[in-house]
C-alpha cells in the first residue's frame, strides 16, 4: 500500500494508527512493515527490506519456489507498508517482490503476490 506525502506530513503516525488497528482487530500478522533504513524502520516499529530479506543470505541471490521459510513468513500478509519509498532502489523493489510473489505462491503476473 502506498501512503505518499512529503516529509513531516505524518505517514509515519498514519502507518502507527493502521498498526494499532491491526493490533486491536488481532490481525498483526496480515501486516508488514519495512523501510530502507533502520532509522526508519524504527520509526514506524518495522524492519528494514535487507533484514527481512535475510533467509536468502545474497541480496542478488533469487528465491526459490517452495522455499518453506518464505512462504511461512508470508502466508498471512496481506498488507505490507514501505517507509521512505523514495530511498529503495529498483533492484531491491523488484527482489521484494519477487520473495512475496513466491512466499505468497500466487503467479508471477501477479505484482507483488496480490499483497497491497
Amino acid at each position: 500500500m502506498c501512503i505518499p506525502g512529503t516529509g513531516g506530513s505524518g505517514k509515519s503516525h498514519l502507518i502507527q494508527a493502521i498498526t494499532t488497528y491491526f493490533k486491536l482487530t488481532n490481525r498483526e500478522r496480515a501486516l508488514r512493515k519495512l523501510a530502507p533504513t533502520a532509522v526508519a524502520a524504527s520509526n514506524i516499529d518495522g524492519q528494514t527490506i535487507h533484514s527481512f530479506l535475510v533467509p536468502v543470505q545474497d541480496v542478488h541471490e533469487s528465491v526459490r519456489l517452495g522455499d518453506s521459510k518464505v512462504e511461512r513468513d508470508w502466508q498471512d500478509v496481506e498488507y505490507v507498508f514501505i517507509d521512505e519509498m523514495s530511498m529503495v532502489a529498483l533492484y531491491l523493489l523488484a527482489r521484494l517482490a519477487e520473495t512475496i510473489t513466491i512466499g505468497k505462491s500466487f503467479p508471477a503476473e501477479l505484482p507483488f503476490g496480490g499483497v497491497w
